[in-house]
């Protein structure tokens, strides 16, 4: 086989991790020629312009939607995880739960050093309905505000997760290892006689049934409520093939063992990126690196993969079309989409796989989440105990209501017309007429 070219779009975790293991891996079969040797060439497209050393600097932290971000853009400051911030540590028994991937990644690229143990409070504070709970106070005498099936209130909204898994997993019972999960996914089933109200029955498969479906009927509408705000993650409760979503949902089970990484997750894609250069240069692999580089189409011809580039400077704009032998699209849904929206339209002759029926309802079943952060930064720990005492009460959410009676009250103190004028004739949120007095 002729020299070989394979490009991967997106320098991401996706991306470098897929260029890592086209260098690093290895074959089953004595001859594979599909494998990257001396001689090849391996593409790296970088929509963005990340910053993986001083050769390849760049205007922001390596990872894409998992990067870290230090104060004030400071290495030597407190930092935030804007994507995970931590990860299940798998302790290598073929029975052990965590995340086997991740964990292995971390140790061979020698950054098990940096990996420490992830710091979360054993009783977190919750923000339920304006209502501040500590999770130790949540039992029958002072329950949650929600009206949940069977009391659901009256314990810790993590108990929810325990509540939908049991119509086919116990505390006894269920797959453990990798294998018996992907038997489960395709083969688990309702193991118990579900109730009257329910509209699922014994014997139903899992995979056929969404999971905030399944949350629906075992938790009702307030129960699914608390759990997706008691829990904290929007995207633990999405309508996702049930089986999967037992296993995803299983690190909230006791006993799990979180772990983060000292310097950051991007420290985790710079070594990454480190180790491809290193294995390229090994093994006389030409590695291209291309920042500020967009996929724009992309076709399967007769003569190859043959896809075309913009800059980020000018998007709009065709940069570059050529030719590889493999291409790995290491993107998110919304920017594959974007590829197959120009592809359809483009006039080179060639298979649109991306177009492809099979392939876009591929697409379609990627649950799209959006997600932000917002990162308080304190000069000394207030929260903590300290020598001055520590704080009588937690730190309290407050909602605001605005009524006729407050919008008088801004009137009298000269509060500027046009912005009464623009409050007033807001539709969202509706002022309240008659204000509430919960003193009378």
């Amino acid at each position: 086989m002729s020299k070989k070219t394979y490009s991967i779009f997106g320098a991401g975790a996706a991306g470098l991790y897929t260029a890592w293991r086209l260098l690093d891996g290895k074959s089953k079969r004595d001859k594979n020629e599909k494998m990257l040797v001396k001689g090849d060439v391996l593409e790296l497209y970088d929509w963005g312009k990340y910053d993986f050393s001083k050769k390849n600097s760049g205007t922001r932290e390596a990872g894409a939607r998992v990067c870290t971000w230090h104060y004030k853009d400071n290495k030597d400051n407190s930092y935030l995880e804007l994507g995970g911030m931590r990860y299940s540590y798998w302790d290598g028994t073929p029975q052990g739960a965590g995340h086997r991937v991740v964990t292995k990644t971390i140790e061979k690229l020698d950054l098990k050093k940096d990996s420490v143990e992830f710091n979360e409070s054993a009783d977190p504070l919750m923000s339920l309905r304006t209502k501040n709970m500590y999770v130790s106070d949540v039992n029958s005498n002072q329950p949650a505000p929600y009206f949940t099936n069977n009391y659901g209130e009256d314990a810790p909204p993590d108990d929810g997760f325990t509540t939908i898994q049991s119509v086919a997993i116990t505390a006894t019972s269920g797959p453990v290892t990798r294998r018996e999960w992907c038997k489960f996914y395709e083969n688990g089933k309702i193991e118990i006689d579900m109730p009257d109200s329910s509209i699922f029955q014994r014997g139903d498969l899992l995979k056929d049934i969404g999971y905030w479906n399944l949350a629906y009927d075992r938790l009702g509408q307030e129960g699914f409520g608390y759990l997706a705000d008691g829990n904290g993650y929007s995207s633990n409760v999405v309508n996702s093939h049930s089986a999967q979503s037992f296993n995803v949902n299983d690190e909230f089970t006791p006993g799990t063992e979180y772990k983060t990484l000292v310097k950051g997750y991007s420290s985790l894609f710079v070594a990454l990126f480190d180790e491809v250069e290193k294995l390229a240069k090994q093994k006389g692999i030409t590695l291209n690196y291309f920042p500020d580089t967009r996929l724009r189409s992309i076709l399967h011809t007769k003569e190859g993969i043959r896809f075309t580039t913009a800059k980020r400077a000018t998007p709009d704009k065709l940069a570059d079309s050529k030719i590889c032998d493999a291409a790995f699209l290491a993107m998110p849904r919304a920017s594959i989409e974007l590829v197959a929206q120009a592809t359809r339209y483009t006039d080179d002759e060639g298979q649109d796989i991306l177009n492809h029926e099979e392939v876009q309802l591929y697409l379609e079943s990627v649950i799209m989440e959006p997600s932000y952060k917002i990162g308080m930064f304190f000069t000394t720990p207030w929260w903590r105990t300290t020598e001055a005492g520590s704080p009588t009460y937690p730190a309290k959410l407050t909602s605001y209501f605005l009524t006729q009676e407050g919008i008088a009250k801004l009137k009298k103190e000269k509060f500027p017309s046009n912005y009464l004028k623009a409050i007033e004739s807001a539709k969202n949120p509706v002022i309240i007429a008659t204000s509430f007095n919960d003193k009378a």
